[in-house]
């Protein structure tokens, strides 16, 4: 089976901002991003689009296949040297279980689907469960988000709030009480910082501007640079905050 008018029509429209406001669909391009989608959330799946050399990667047939060749694959990537198989899925509805783990990760004002997609990817590398984010924040369902997240988003508890206040209230409603925020220049150092990530929220601030208005009661946090130079982006800031929890679980288990 190949596409039909409307399900080309519905991936090209993906493809911007507009089409994917109107829709709640998102696509999913590259091996890696189609594979988290079909093992953590196979039933959000509408099809997977794929060549013969696309099928080939993935290892296996998929489910709901539409079988393209390469020309016809072309018109519909959004990559320049595509992996020959991209899924449309559905967005997954906001979560409003009970947060799990013992800390939260909140992007505030984050613009950049790279430095998004490397911070999912981290959180869940470590052992995270909790992705939060602010309006201003870009879109966790857009193409290029979960490319560059390699479908990690659908592994993790991805929660909308309209700002950083809502976000408390929620995770203070379920025991997460304490607030730091990653700051570049003053705070408490990371690396010593005790209940850093004990039932705690982690703020991540935008690229240019930081954070928009902290909740009453954050706590700033630093990551100690001795060449006193701002060298870190969001995105490096969140892996070197990520890791040093992983390393706190490693050492507490007597893991090297």
């Amino acid at each position: 089976m190949t596409l039909t008018r409307r399900e080309t029509s519905l991936l090209r429209a993906l493809t911007t901002r507009g089409g994917r406001r109107r829709s709640e669909h998102c696509r999913c391009e590259g091996v890696r991003a189609v594979r988290e989608l079909l093992a953590r959330k196979p039933e959000l799946l509408e099809f997977v689009a794929a060549t013969a050399r696309g099928i080939a990667a993935l290892g296996e047939e998929p489910p709901s296949l539409r079988l393209l060749d390469e020309t016809e694959f072309s018109q519909i990537s959004d990559t320049v040297n595509s992996q020959g198989v991209l899924a449309l899925a559905r967005v997954p509805e906001n979560c409003s279980a009970a947060p799990e783990g013992n800390f939260i990760l909140v992007l505030d004002q984050i613009g950049d689907p790279g430095n998004f997609g490397t911070m999912a990817r981290t959180l869940l590398a470590v052992g995270g469960r909790e992705l939060w984010i602010t309006k201003g924040t870009v879109d966790p369902w857009c193409d290029k988000a979960i490319r560059s997240g390699l479908g990690a988003q659908f592994a993790l508890n991805v929660r909308r709030f309209d700002d950083l206040d809502a976000a408390a209230a929620f995770a203070a409603d379920h025991g997460f009480l304490k607030i730091f925020y990653a700051d570049p220049h003053r705070g408490e150092n990371c690396f010593v910082c005790p209940d850093l990530y004990e039932k705690s929220l982690i703020i991540i601030g935008g690229e240019a501007n930081g954070s928009s208005a902290l909740p009453t009661g954050t706590r700033s946090v630093r990551i100690p640079m001795p060449g006193d130079y701002e060298s870190l982006n969001a995105a490096q800031a969140a892996t070197v905050l990520l890791v040093e929890h992983a390393r706190r679980v490693s050492t507490s288990k007597g893991v090297i």
